[in-house]
């Protein structure tokens, strides 16, 4: 008894300690039944080391839900200054295919993208990148569904 009383509290704690690790959503948007989350994986980056913004689509519904969209581009990131201008994605707009896309969400299995930047002016890439100054950024997740847009942001300190 005094075995699986053991081995029930080691469980326990392997599972605790695995979250404790899990970075929590800080943001999120609902439509309906279908919520987007994002998340980093800090509040600060330091110039040249990775941040990772996790990006979750989750329909919590008991039925699939199909979006539609007008272009190739499902969940778009960007990121801006302090004074709200775009950092990115380079150039002020992704290179979407212009044809009609569509994504079906299964309830409670979530579509995730994630996103790791650097400080720079594209996201993590194997291209020279121009490095942006210190100071505050906004990274934000656009679904811009037929249905209804969804949009997330957070908050990040460039060091």
């Amino acid at each position: 008894m005094k075995l699986i009383r053991w081995a029930a509290v080691a469980a326990i704690l392997v599972v605790a300690g695995a979250c404790s690790g899990a970075i929590e959503p800080t943001a999120t948007a609902r439509f309906g039944n279908i919520v987007l989350s994002v998340s980093g994986s800090s509040t600060e980056v330091v110039r040249g080391s990775p941040l990772t913004f996790h990006v979750s689509l989750v329909n919590e519904g008991n039925q699939p839900a199909t979006l539609h969209f007008g272009d190739s581009c499902q969940i778009v990131p960007t990121i801006r200054n302090a004074s709200g201008e775009l950092v990115l994605p380079p150039g002020g707009a992704w290179g979407c295919l212009t044809v009609i896309t569509q994504l079906t969400l299964l309830p409670g299995q979530p579509v995730v993208r994630e996103f790791v930047w650097t400080g720079s002016t594209d996201f993590q890439s194997e291209m020279p990148l121009r490095p942006l100054p210190p100071g505050k950024y906004f990274f934000t997740a656009k679904v811009p569904s037929g249905e209804g847009t969804l949009s997330v942001t957070t908050e990040v300190t460039l060091k």
